[in-house]
């Protein structure tokens, strides 16, 4: 017989553990309610896409995040206005998605389905007095005292409609058919903001009687155009000649190309508006050596054109394609320092006067922007049967290719403001579209923002989302049909027969 066990069994408390899981069931479900509130709140999207193609340039995340967005008192509406199962839909969101994480709750997003959702559209189309004939985005920069006066008949500067042939690129084929090659929804939106924000485009004059620059129809003009009017400056060709003073609403001047000199006159009036508080010139030397009065000029603010060609000798053959690079302590380039790129066609050295005292006691500080490689020089007898470098005429690498200037004390709080600017680039044909290069169009378009006083738009500027096209023959045609059609059928059944087979063994 077993001893008795002096333990007696315990009373089960079933009220403390029940109360204790259903504690643990509330806080379990508080958690996940918690962590899903948060990410929903506070999240970091990441673009997974191979080229990055779905991530803002570094000049509009800091357009952003400047003042222009950030101390705006009323919140800026964007309406895409896509239909959902459009081609680009999916392009377009993620891209206006980021415009209004990054404003941070400054830019209001709606997305709006013409076909599934008539009722807005049709409020939309009163509102803004538009047909929808195709996908679009409204932009709408106005005040909130602005939007109660206004009318429906009234066309404001502030609102923008960006549509759906501004967001693409088209390229006409061997059968003279248009087809999509590129998407520019990031440049397209960008453009449209910046033009609503503003109201009205920046003015540049381009002095169209000094240049032997075709403006009528010319590939070039056409590139300088498009480049300027992305960023919102209205560029407008003008012949110098016969004007007697320079409008205040102007805010650049360029020559391109010089060919032709400026008389007495008219160097006393480029002088009186460089001498104008945030006045800027925009110039970039031609083919032919800058005229003698436009090169005074230039020398006399720290910049002298050599009359020489920028080349090298490779092999034995004479290249004249410069490879350079951008240098570094200029914040408009900042995305730029250090890199390198390609100037083609003529290209003539700068002589640029970085840290003279003259020069700074009068206020004009000369900058270097671009330089070539050492292995580069400037030649002053090109064209020449036998090319080679000769120090005592030559100018050593690396040479100066581009420069800017700027006229004021920027470095004062009160006078910052006020200073005057000039970029001198001695090249005009890198603005070819053959010889397009994305680093030079970015430069173009740093110089362009800066000049006109809108430094948080320079930078690297957004990137084509390129639509490749793959190229198939018809014996490939014929090959993959056949593989759909019989072989893979044909390889199932053979499957599905072993499978019978060793069920019935």
């Amino acid at each position: 017989m077993s001893p008795e066990s002096n333990t007696t069994a315990r009373p089960v408390k079933r009220f403390r553990i029940g109360f204790l899981s259903v504690l643990q069931v509330v806080l379990v479900v508080v958690i996940f309610l918690a962590v899903n509130f948060l990410s929903s709140q506070l999240y970091r999207p990441f673009d997974l896409s191979e080229d990055l193609d779905f991530t803002l340039s570094t000049s509009t995340t800091r357009y952003l995040a400047s003042e222009n967005i950030t101390e705006r008192e009323d919140p800026i509406e964007m309406t895409v206005v896509f239909r959902a199962d459009a081609p680009y839909y999916s392009r377009i969101r993620p891209i206006a998605e980021e415009y209004a994480r990054l404003s941070k709750g400054k830019i209001k997003l709606r997305f709006v389905d013409p076909i599934r959702a008539n009722d807005k559209a049709e409020t939309l189309a009163a509102e803004y007095g538009i047909i929808f004939q195709q996908d679009l985005v409204i932009i709408d920069a106005r005040s909130a005292k602005e939007r109660e006066t206004s009318t429906e008949k009234q066309v404001s500067p502030h609102v923008n409609i960006v549509k759906f042939e501004d967001m693409v690129v088209y390229k006409t084929d061997a059968n003279n058919q248009r087809r999509v090659v590129g998407f520019l929804g990031q440049d397209a939106l960008r453009a449209g903001l910046v033009s609503s924000i503003e109201g009205k485009p920046r003015k540049m004059w381009v002095l169209s009687d000094k240049s032997d620059l075709n403006t009528e129809g010319s590939a070039t003009w056409s590139v300088l155009s498009a480049n300027l009017v992305s960023q919102n400056i209205l560029p407008e060709r003008v012949p110098f000649a016969g004007v007697d003073e320079i409008p205040e609403d102007i805010n650049c001047i360029a020559i391109i190309a010089p060919a032709y000199d400026l008389s007495a006159d008219e160097i006393k009036l480029l002088e009186s508006f460089w001498n104008r508080p945030k006045s800027s010139i925009f110039i970039t030397t031609g083919e032919k050596d800058v005229p003698p009065r436009l090169r005074a000029f230039l020398r006399g603010n720290g910049i002298t054109p050599r009359h020489d060609r920028v080349l090298t000798v490779k092999g034995g053959a004479i290249q004249t394609a410069v490879t350079s690079r951008f240098t570094s302590g200029t914040e408009f380039t900042r995305d730029l320092w250090e890199k390198n790129t390609l100037f083609e066609g003529h290209t003539q050295s700068l002589d640029v006067r970085e840290g003279d005292n003259a020069l700074l006691t009068k206020g004009i500080t000369p900058l270097l922007l671009l330089e070539s490689w050492p292995n580069f020089w400037g030649e002053t007898k090109f064209p020449a049967e036998k090319i080679e470098f000769d120090p005592r005429e030559d100018t050593p690498g690396p040479v100066g290719l581009a420069a800017a200037v700027i006229r004021g004390a920027p470095n004062d709080e009160l006078l910052a403001k006020e200073i005057s600017k000039m970029v001198v680039i001695s090249n005009t044909d890198f603005l070819e579209p053959k010889n397009a290069q994305v680093q030079n169009l970015d430069f173009l378009g740093s110089c362009a923002n800066w000049l006109v006083g809108r430094e948080e738009l320079a930078g690297e500027g957004p990137r084509s989302l390129r639509l490749y096209k793959l190229p198939i023959l018809k014996p490939q045609v014929a090959f993959i049909n056949r593989v759909n059609l019989i072989f893979v059928p044909c390889f199932a059944l053979l499957i599905g027969a072993l499978v019978w087979s060793s069920r019935r063994s």
